[in-house]
């Protein structure tokens, strides 16, 4: 049985149990309001910016309960900050947020480090905006390009410690990921154009995408 198949089993029975290539345990499934398409204050909608997963949001599944860390539809797209280097879910009015986790290896030269969101803080790493992009860092792994991330099977989202676009591992594809607060309503944030996500400047003739 794949450990897809057992994380999502577990999830549907209250409990998850299981992530990845290490055993982590994550908090009880509650059930959240669907994600709204108008951002919270003070939150972000973060994003991947290049072929094959443009325009795929960062979210969970299901969307605002601990599980893994994907790239997916924009109709599910998670809300997020950086508190204090975590990565921050907004998860509903009076609820728990999630916080982004990353996989800490028992050997630090491994090529992909898995990510997941939990209720109890990431205890390794800090999550920092630079420019437009989300980045993680650790004094223990010295990463060549700090926003360096991996799609892999199934959406699932992950570390890359090695360089961007080299020596891929396989059934991943490389990614950089971008954050934006500007555009309030998630359609206008979904115009084409590169000025969307660099200079956060409105383009004239907006064009819509999925």
């Amino acid at each position: 049985m794949s450990l897809r198949t057992i994380l999502q089993a577990v999830l549907l029975a209250g409990m998850a149990t299981a992530q990845t290539d290490g055993a982590v345990a994550l908090s009880p499934a509650t059930a959240h309001a669907a994600t709204p398409t108008t951002l919270q204050d003070g939150q972000y909608w973060i994003r991947a910016v290049a072929a094959p997963n443009f325009h795929k949001y960062l979210q969970t599944k299901p969307a605002n309960e601990p599980g893994g860390a994907i790239l997916e539809s924009s109709k599910t797209a998670g809300q997020f900050n950086v508190d204090d280097g975590q990565l921050v879910e907004w998860t509903g009015e009076g609820t728990a947020p999630l916080y982004m986790h990353v996989e800490k290896p028992d050997d630090m030269t491994q090529r992909k480090l898995a990510t997941w969101f939990n209720t109890t803080k990431n205890d390794f790493g800090t999550f920092v905006f630079q420019g437009d992009a989300l980045t993680w860092s650790t004094p223990e792994i010295n990463r060549q390009n700090l926003a360096a991330w991996l799609v892999c099977k199934d959406q699932a989202l992950f570390i890359n410690t090695g360089a961007y676009a080299y020596q891929t591992p396989e059934g991943c594809s490389d990614q950089t990921v971008s954050y934006s607060g500007r555009f309030r309503d998630l359609h206008k944030w979904r115009c084409g154009g590169p000025l969307i996500y660099v200079t956060k400047a409105e383009p004239k003739q907006p064009r819509f995408t999925d």
